[in-house]
């Protein structure tokens, strides 16, 4: 038997343990990523074809889940458990308010009929951000999404504490925009069922 023989083996192995390493990082910063997007453009596409553009999105590849809100289209689409649930749309008027959590503790809430707390001042040191988004659905009243966790750094989406509360002031302003604008709008009309 040739000693190099063993030497060879011993370095297949590492090859092998480094590509593994490599391909699930770039499963979790590129594909994970690219697939939630992938059902959330499915899901602002109308039959018809037409895509509308969102206004706002938030992805969380570790949990797989995302959100995406288009005005224009009038739909908010919730991903949850993507690959076991398919995603959920929703029309604006479903959609009836937010809640910003920071560390666990509320720093902003809007809705359609109910307090509002404005976007506080937060400490500088960030961690854990949370969004709620609360709808008119009593099998799925809410939808959590985790905007920034420390645990999570490794992964495509998790820019920092700052990204994530900038993500969040976004949707919040979003929500707020839409909830005014809805309050003073009638309900549009569902479409009628195809036979």
């Amino acid at each position: 038997m040739p000693t190099y023989l063993p030497t060879i083996i011993i370095l297949s192995a590492a090859a092998l343990a480094i590509l593994l390493v490599l391909y699930r990082i770039y499963d979790s910063r590129v594909e994970q990523p690219k697939k939630l997007e992938d059902e959330l453009r499915e899901g602002l596409t109308d039959p018809d074809g037409r895509t509308y553009k969102a206004d706002v999105v938030a992805l969380e590849p570790v949990r797989k889940a995302a959100a995406a809100s288009s005005y224009d289209g009038n739909r908010v689409i919730i991903v949850r458990n993507f690959g076991k649930i398919p995603q959920k749309p929703y029309t604006m008027h479903d959609l009836l308010g937010i809640e910003i959590f920071v560390d666990d503790r509320i720093i902003g809430r809007v809705l359609r009929s109910g307090p509002h707390k404005m976007l506080d001042d937060i400490a500088p040191v960030v961690n854990r951000v949370t969004m709620r988004l609360i709808f008119d659905d009593p099998a799925d009243p809410d939808f959590e999404l985790v905007l920034w966790d420390p645990h999570d750094n490794l992964t495509a989406r998790a820019e920092g504490p700052r990204a994530a509360m900038n993500n969040a002031r976004k949707w919040f302003y979003h929500v707020e925009a839409v909830l005014r604008r809805t309050a003073a709008a009638p309900a549009p009309k569902a479409p009628p069922a195809s036979a």
